[in-house]
């Protein structure tokens, strides 16, 4: 699965920033994928300063089990890579995982975050292009677009 989406501005911590340095959306962001709620097993995460971006903040994260992990779905490529759960949902049904989205301490003025949800359904209105958008492709189909670096 290939998610896209724009990615709230976040504060550098990683490169000595407080947590409140600067002009940013929220504190956190993070996607990681679990087998279920019936297990809560955490397979892998990416939190936002591990996800390359372009000039417009936007990203590319494939999202599959190690084997069939795209060659062109590295860093290099401007690309994020979200292992999936071998045991899928860890309660025998094998091809399903769980994604969680986590925004952490949103602004006041970002009205954005998944906090901001009210009703299933309402996501794409409020979240507007920091929702994730998934697309499924084949392994073969996502590495004939080449590799091209985040700029």
């Amino acid at each position: 699965m290939t998610l896209t989406g724009t990615l709230p501005r976040t504060p550098r911590t990683l490169a000595g920033a407080r947590s409140t340095d600067g002009d940013v959306d929220m504190r956190y962001w993070s996607l990681c994928s679990n087998e279920s709620i019936a297990t809560t097993r955490v397979t892998g995460c990416l939190f936002d300063e591990q996800v390359p971006l372009d000039s417009a903040r936007r990203y590319t994260i494939v999202a599959s089990l190690p084997e069939h992990r795209p060659a062109n779905a590295t860093e290099a490529c401007g690309i994020a890579w979200l292992p999936l759960p071998a045991a899928g949902d860890g309660a025998g049904h094998t091809q399903d995982a769980y994604l969680i989205l986590r925004n952490m301490l949103p602004g006041q003025g970002f009205g954005h975050a998944v906090q901001n949800t009210k009703v299933p359904g309402d996501e794409k209105a409020v979240m507007a292009q920091y929702l994730p958008d998934g697309q499924y492709s084949s392994k073969a189909e996502f590495e004939a677009r080449g590799c091209v670096p985040a700029r």
